[in-house]
């Protein structure tokens, strides 16, 4: 392991996993159930990656590169098609919540044939993150916007849709250029792709942080919301 400190975010990570779990135990809105478990998926698939690169890509009954991008490339579908069903729930209007179903079905179709037959397995799919954060930036827009038109403002701060909207729009505000540009920045200027890379880790660390404030949160969402 040359730098642990890429795998800290997995402190994190791991904190808002077993903080989620009280929405099953208290038995909170499903979307927000189902975030817990796309969080705990989440926690495994980055432990199944580490423990891939380490050691389990050889053994005594296989062989393969230490390369773990496959693993990451088969998770961006259901990860990125999990957001656009989360966030159709949390909002209330019925156009935009038909219209997710069809960005969802469209993005599946895309991500499948960009791992078949466009960037394949072989490199980290770039298009596919980069469709995907889209998809989350807009969608986390759409609630700021929702909940910043109501006729009555409400407190939002409180709900852990405000925290998970932050969270998300965070992250993939930043991860959105970086995978624009990282195909070019690797050719032509390494130290400041490192250096981009080193910000996207901290921000993977604020974004499950605010994840974990998320379930602290002492009002979930009323179930009528979803």
């Amino acid at each position: 392991m040359k730098n642990p400190a890429q795998y800290i975010y997995l402190i994190p990570l791991f904190i808002s996993v077993i903080c989620s779990w009280r929405s099953i135990k208290n038995d909170w809105a499903g979307p927000l159930k189902s975030f817990s478990i796309f969080l705990t998926f989440s926690f495994l698939l980055e432990i199944s990656a580490v423990w891939w690169k380490l050691d389990l890509h050889q053994t005594a009954y296989w062989n393969f590169s230490k390369s773990n991008l496959w693993l990451y490339n088969l998770y961006f579908l259901p990860e990125y098609i999990f957001y656009v069903y989360f966030f159709s729930k949390a909002l209330e209007n019925l156009w935009l919540r038909y219209w997710a179903k069809w960005i969802a079905i469209a993005y599946a179709t895309f991500g499948i044939i960009n791992i078949l037959f466009l960037q394949t397995m072989a490199q980290l799919n770039t298009f596919n993150i980069i469709f995907g954060s889209s998809i989350v930036i807009l969608c986390s827009c759409l609630y700021f916007i929702q909940e910043h038109n109501r006729a009555v403002p409400q407190r939002v701060s409180g709900t852990p849709l405000f925290w998970i909207s932050l969270g998300s729009l965070l992250l993939h505000s930043v991860s959105l250029p970086y995978f624009i540009f990282i195909n070019y920045l690797s050719r032509t200027n390494i130290p400041l792709a490192m250096a981009l890379f080193n910000i996207l880790l901290i921000l993977n660390i604020s974004m499950y942080s605010i994840y974990l404030i998320a379930f602290l949160c002492k009002n979930p969402a009323p179930r009528r919301l979803f």
